[in-house]
């Protein structure tokens, strides 16, 4: 009887799932999280437009991205590579017309539909996509595809202004479109999604009946979870963890998403401050690879409580930075390390308790509320008018986190695939 041919977590297989999953956070980040620090100003200043005013907009944008796990989550669950498909290409159109358009109104609307198609794409199918995979090394796995996320500001922070000034903001906007129907054509015609679809196994286990592996993916597309958004909300773990994890994202994007503004009211040149905020960009790098085999190794609670102390100590130097370089780079380089690992452990945490067949459910409630950290974190830089205070309130915020992640249960409660521990 013929047998799946899987060849371990990093099978050829596998490693092309995390390359498109990565792909996909790639372009979540850069068009949804990567306007504020150089593609807003520049839109703002070519159409003369508010600046703070696309900002906060910018933010609830980023909280649609965490909503759209709601509106998606089931879409996903059934047919994850056609709902990213179908999200990329609203994603693209959106994009052309961003770059041409010099309607504000047009601009705001345009700015919603992208925060919910990223929201689509990334933070939902992308992560059903890993727990589908991945139901047991999704620790290891998650710390190698959100490398895309912090990809953002080393491949396009930088590069966009430069683009702009070489081929203009529509022609810009038009090779980013390309670039999305191509993940997009890839997603509709390429990816599987499910392990068993593509001949092999969850984690990459060898050996396994194809006929058998077959059969699982039938019955994960017409499973039917137990865990209703009715009977999660009953759960006080799953709010414990649903906010505890928010936090630090929020957290972290008050400090990403004001970094360059606030260095240069500090009397340091534009060149350094977009220096900073690239390198630290290849310390997320480091940083999401490292957590996600502290996850692997310790369990993702302990790898959350590890991350949450490092953003304290960031966010403590990051108070000194107006009088002392050396805490300009240690704050950027341990925060912008420790933030790398936050797009792993967030879904990893709900794989924890939940497992693949249950993901969806949970990551539905779980995944949203964490989300909105980042929308409401880059809000947050609009009303703080002074960093001191901002960052005064961050560490109290952490040390919210810190209990709630504590208090939080992380037996595993979802439905085990037969035959797997």
């Amino acid at each position: 009887m013929e047998k799946t041919k899987g060849s371990g977590v990093f099978g050829p297989k596998q490693i092309g799932m995390i390359i498109f999953t990565g792909a996909l956070m790639l372009l979540s980040a850069c068009f949804v999280g990567g306007q504020n620090n150089t593609v807003l100003p520049v839109i703002s200043e070519l159409r003369g437009w508010d600046i703070n005013l696309l900002n906060i907009v910018s933010g609830f944008c980023a909280l649609l991205d965490g909503i759209g796990i709601i509106i998606f989550a089931g879409l996903s669950r059934k047919n994850a590579k056609v709902t990213a498909g179908v999200a990329l290409v609203i994603m693209a159109i959106c994009l052309v017309i961003y770059g041409r358009t010099e309607s504000l109104g047009l601009f705001l609307v345009l700015m919603f539909i992208m925060g919910a198609a990223s929201g689509c794409f990334s933070s939902t199918c992308a992560m059903t996509l890993t727990a589908n995979w991945w139901p047991t090394k999704k620790g290891v796995v998650l710390g190698f595809s959100t490398i895309g996320v912090v990809l953002m500001q080393i491949v396009y922070v930088p590069v966009m202004p430069v683009l702009y000034a070489k081929i203009g903001v529509p022609n810009t906007q038009v090779v980013l479109a390309i670039i999305t129907l191509v993940i997009a054509l890839i997603s509709f015609f390429i990816i599987k999604d499910t392990p068993e679809e593509a001949g092999t196994t969850p984690d990459g286990l060898e050996g396994v009946e194809l006929e058998k592996a077959k059969e699982i993916t039938k019955a994960l597309h017409e499973y039917k979870s137990p865990f209703t958004l009715g009977k999660m909300a009953k759960d006080p773990s799953n709010w414990t963890q649903a906010i505890g994890t928010m936090i630090p994202l929020l957290v972290a994007m008050t400090f990403i998403a004001s970094t360059i503004p606030i260095l240069i009211s500090y009397g340091y040149t534009p060149a350094f401050a977009s220096m900073v905020f690239a390198i630290g960009g290849i310390l997320c790098i480091i940083g999401s690879v490292a957590f996600g085999f502290i996850d692997q190794k310790l369990g993702t609670k302990k790898a959350f409580i590890i991350y949450i102390f490092f953003m304290m100590l960031a966010i403590v130097l990051a108070m000194f930075m107006r009088t002392s370089v050396v805490c300009v780079w240690l704050a950027a380089m341990i925060l912008f390390a420790a933030n790398g690992s936050a797009r792993n452990l967030i879904p990893s945490f709900v794989g924890t308790r939940y497992g693949r067949w249950d993901y969806p459910a949970a990551y539905a409630m779980i995944g949203t509320i964490a989300m909105l950290g980042g929308g409401l974190g880059i809000m947050l830089t609009g009303i703080f008018r002074n960093p001191i205070r901002m960052y005064i309130f961050d560490l109290v915020m952490l040390v919210i986190s810190l209990i709630l992640i504590i208090l939080t249960k992380d037996s595993f409660i979802g439905k085990k695939d037969e035959g797997m521990e």
